[in-house]
């Protein structure tokens, strides 16, 4: 009770020691507008804080960290989504086809006219054995663009780009886990369609998530 202070039901509409009406609906007024404050307060200090989807701190670690990726890295990187962006708004098949053929020549352009590359980094993104025990890799350098190894040794007969028991590649991946940055060095294989092999089934696969075959000859946690 606010007069009496002896303890009542929450449901009295007056207090049974001393007569005194409960004045049920100031409390439930003061309570509700400290709720109401707590909420104002909240949006404020919420509009206060800077969004992700500007790009503003997120955007400069992307900047920051592919400054430190290898030229060639950084200009394969380029030119994959480029023409990514290029093919999806093509009109036709025609148009398709030739921005393939245009991309070939960028790729290559990009590396240099060399295939073979020295370390360049990643995160090892598939990491398994075939039933033979050989080594299954993928890297990944940025979402959707991938470097690989065969997954069978049908496919790999011709390449013999899975990983061999024994090898001192082979010891140093036994030490590394799905995930890990990595640094590696090796060769991509050349290729009359895309300059560098791409296994997709599809030139839709080919130009918007390519999954180059690559030769790795080292690799290295970062």
């Amino acid at each position: 009770c606010g007069t009496c202070q002896k303890q009542i039901s929450v449901t009295a509409k007056s207090c049974p020691h001393c007569g005194a009406r409960r004045k049920r609906y100031s409390v439930l007024k003061w309570v509700g507008g400290g709720v109401l404050a707590l909420v104002v307060v909240g949006a404020i200090a919420g509009g206060n804080k800077p969004s992700g989807k500007t790009g503003g701190a997120s955007g400069a670690q992307a900047v920051s960290e592919s400054e430190h990726l290898p030229a060639p890295q950084r200009d394969l990187l380029a030119v994959v989504a480029n023409y990514k962006e290029r093919f999806r708004s093509a009109s036709n098949e025609l148009q398709q086809s030739t921005l393939r053929d245009e991309r070939r020549a960028a790729l290559l352009k990009a590396l240099g006219g060399r295939l073979t590359i020295e370390d360049w980094s990643g995160t090892l993104h598939r990491l398994e054995t075939n039933t033979e025990g050989k080594a299954i890799v993928t890297v990944r350098l940025a979402p959707g663009v991938d470097l690989l190894t065969w997954n069978n040794a049908l496919s790999d007969s011709m390449h013999a780009t899975m990983i061999e028991k024994g090898t001192a590649l082979y010891a140093a991946l036994v030490n590394m886990s799905v995930g890990d940055p990595i640094k590696f060095s090796g060769s991509f294989i050349s290729s009359g369609d895309d300059g560098a092999w791409e296994t997709s089934m599809t030139i839709d696969g080919s130009m918007t998530a390519p999954e180059f075959l690559f030769h790795f000859s080292t690799i290295s946690k970062q």
